[in-house]
């Protein structure tokens, strides 16, 4: 009967159990070692007890391994190529990861922007729109364009020429020598006199003469009967305003307390009218 005799085979040492035989055959404590090594006690021990993944990368544990042989001054290749291959490929750095996160980050700035400059537009809306309404009557008045004041002036004075012009003429035809006159210079004396009847146009009888004196600046719009505009624009205090037209006259004014008003020489009462506020009305006033 063979009876077969097996020898349990010698285990070879570990990386780890070679160095740290090295170690305490050079009379180095763990804290020299991690001292010299710029490593913490813990790491040197994991290196001894080929705990590999927990020490990092790859390249960090070669690292580590050629400074311990650099301490103990033994050859490091024949151990390094005893260091076991990682188990787990490493992961490669996803260095697409900090783009995308700028790229996200610039996405959000212009965002941001946008969001601002949309609601800037809208508080600036708001606010015009606010002081516009809370403005007095008599602020939005006197902030017309100048231009049509001096428009409406220059309108005036050409709607008051027309109509200096019309009188003049009544008065050039109610004087012209008749042409039958020289005929009739041959009559008898008796019968020399003509007796001439001039009549006025329907609108000189109709017509109605209007007087504003303005203690304050104020805008006045007026239209006579015909829907003729026969003043616009923003007087100044102390201007005296003097319109001839057909009655009834269409009035605006921006502040009426500040003006005083005659309709053919008689005094116009506005105390009826809320200060502060456009008034409108008819001249003259209904009763």
């Amino acid at each position: 009967m063979n009876e077969e005799i097996t020898q349990p085979q010698s285990e070879q040492p570990s990386l780890g159990q070679i160095l740290k035989t090295h170690r305490e055959n050079a009379d180095i404590s763990l804290a020299t070692m991690a001292t010299h090594l710029k490593l913490t006690v813990l790491q040197v021990q994991r290196i001894e007890n080929d705990e590999y993944q927990l020490l990092g990368p790859t390249t960090f544990v070669k690292g580590y391994i050629k400074n311990y042989c650099r301490e103990l001054k033994i050859d490091h290749t024949p151990i390094l190529a005893m260091l076991p291959a990682p188990t787990t490929p490493e992961k490669p750095v996803d260095m697409q990861s900090f783009s995308r996160r700028t790229e996200k980050e610039a996405n959000d700035s212009r965002l941001m922007i946008a969001s601002y400059i949309i609601l800037a537009i809208v508080i600036g809306s708001s606010a015009l729109w606010w002081w516009q309404n809370s403005m007095p009557i008599e602020e939005q008045t006197s902030n017309i364009n100048v231009e049509n004041s001096i428009m409406s002036e220059q309108q005036e004075q050409a709607a008051q020429s027309n109509i200096g012009a019309s009188q003049q003429q009544v008065l050039e035809t109610n004087n012209v020598a008749l042409p039958q006159s020289e005929q009739l210079s041959a009559l008898p004396s008796g019968n020399s006199t003509i007796n001439t009847t001039t009549t006025a146009p329907n609108e000189a009888n109709n017509s109605s003469t209007i007087v504003m004196l303005f203690n304050d600046e104020s805008w006045v719009e007026i239209y006579d009967a015909e829907g003729e505009k026969i003043a616009f624009g923003v007087k100044k205090a102390g201007y005296e305003m003097t319109l001839t037209g057909i009655a009834p006259f269409s009035v605006v004014l921006g502040k009426h307390d500040a003006v005083n008003i005659t309709l053919n020489g008689e005094a116009v009462d506005l105390s009826a009218f809320p200060k502060n506020r456009l008034a409108k009305f008819k001249l003259p006033l209904a009763e």
